[in-house]
């Protein structure tokens, strides 16, 4: 039997899904890439926006049309992840054969083949192999309490629940013996992680000191939690990239209220000139809402200079977007659409600018790159750990998955570009 899985939205559906795809492989089902003939498809959904709930289920009904099209059997439709969570059981389902639930999610393998009724042969090598990543994503827990007045996911994913300690080591020393050079740690928020006393970096650090593993990259880490003793961990640990997501939102305190974020733009500067203190070149990213309702042009022209002060390389812009069962989907002092994305395509302008700004200082200082691809001309395409795009001229297809020395001799819009 061959299940393919298509996975919308962050990085923990992405480490989710590459879980299941482990359990219905342990299973005997072959694993076929997103596309290809299927008995079974997945759809990992997302319901943080109304727009990445509503793309997922066009693509359910999609999948049947195209079977039908091209004179093939219909796959068996599976549903899975935060989108049902949302109440979409109580809308249009269309081309949906089975909606599962966050509490059987890991039960996903066994729940489909008992669905069918089928018993899976001996494993055989797929014709069409699921890709596999050159870094992998390590799930430590899952859940969100803190109930920001924008976001559905603390309904979707439930309260935070933190995997065992010695499950996570395990995991980590089984991908790096897999041959992954870098391992990200991610979660849907990353510093509720907790073991008894022991918290996210402690975690990291364990993680570290493990013989096998190579590279740590850190998903996204809220504000006001764990990230001065991570900043510290960077500083200590050269396997840990110096790069920190750090999620402001708005740079206007007035929004940062309505919002419900549980800081002040004054603290969240604090952080960064602590953090740029210990890493001078730290890699630091953001995510930012704009047209939040109630926000004035005023308020975004703060919020922009607020952003324009700090030496960010990469600006995550989002016009917002309202999602039913929040209580900002609720405010009547909407931004009009049209202004939302006027004030996105201003701040993506101003990404440009500091990445290209960012990307100048690390020209001439040595550089390591997990190399993703490489051209027929010898020039590998990837990663630093400072997370910018690079291109290295003398690699070898035999090097990619693998972290290699860089020398950037310029950079391009953003991009650095240099040898071995």
């Amino acid at each position: 039997m061959r299940v393919s899985f298509k996975t919308f939205g962050c990085r923990l559906n992405q480490a989710e899904s590459e879980r299941l795809a482990a359990d219905f492989e342990a299973a005997g089902w072959n694993v076929v890439a997103a596309g290809a003939v299927a008995d079974v498809v997945v759809l990992h959904g997302c319901a943080v926006t109304r727009a990445a709930e509503q793309e997922c289920l066009h693509q359910a009904r999609r999948i049947k049309r195209m079977a039908q099209e091209a004179g093939e059997p219909e796959p068996f439709v599976v549903l899975v992840g935060c989108v049902v969570e949302a109440d979409v059981a109580r809308r249009d389902v269309a081309g949906v054969d089975l909606l599962v639930a966050r509490e059987d999610k890991e039960r996903l393998a066994e729940i489909v083949t008992a669905c069918l009724g089928v018993a899976t042969p001996p494993r055989v090598e797929p014709a069409t192999a699921m890709p596999r990543r050159k870094r992998a994503l390590l799930k430590v827990q899952d859940g969100c309490d803190f109930f920001c007045s924008y976001c559905i996911v603390p309904h979707t994913r439930g309260k935070p629940v933190s995997r065992p300690w010695q499950a996570v080591l395990d995991e980590a020393r089984a991908l790096a013996r897999a041959g992954f050079a870098e391992l990200v740690v991610t979660g849907c928020n990353v510093a509720c992680y907790r073991s008894g006393a022991r918290g996210l970096a402690d975690l990291v650090a364990a993680i570290a000191a493990l013989d096998e593993v190579h590279r740590i990259r850190l998903s996204s880490i809220e504000p006001s939690t764990s990230e001065r003793e991570i900043v510290e961990l960077m500083a200590a640990c050269p396997k840990l990239c110096r790069h920190l997501h750090l999620p402001l939102q708005s740079g206007d305190a007035d929004t940062l209220r309505r919002m419900g974020r549980r800081y002040t733009p004054e603290a969240y500067a604090e952080t960064v000139r602590y953090a740029v203190g210990c890493l001078p070149l730290l890699g630091l990213g953001t995510d930012l809402i704009t047209g939040f309702p109630g926000e004035s042009d005023e308020a975004f022209a703060r919020s922009r200079a607020f952003v324009d002060g700090l030496p960010f390389n990469n600006l995550h812009v989002f016009p917002y977007s309202e999602r039913p069962g929040t209580p900002a989907a609720n405010r009547t002092d909407t931004v009009p659409l049209a202004v939302r994305k006027a004030r996105a395509r201003e701040l993506i302008r101003l990404r440009e600018e500091k990445r290209a700004a960012f990307a100048r200082q690390l020209v001439g200082r040595p550089a390591e790159v997990l190399i993703e691809s490489v051209g027929r001309d010898g020039c590998g395409r990837g990663w630093s750990g400072e997370y910018l795009d690079c291109r290295v001229d003398g690699v070898v297809r035999a090097e990619i998955g693998s972290i290699v020395a860089f020398q950037p001799e310029r950079a391009e819009a953003g991009v650095l570009y240099g040898g071995r």
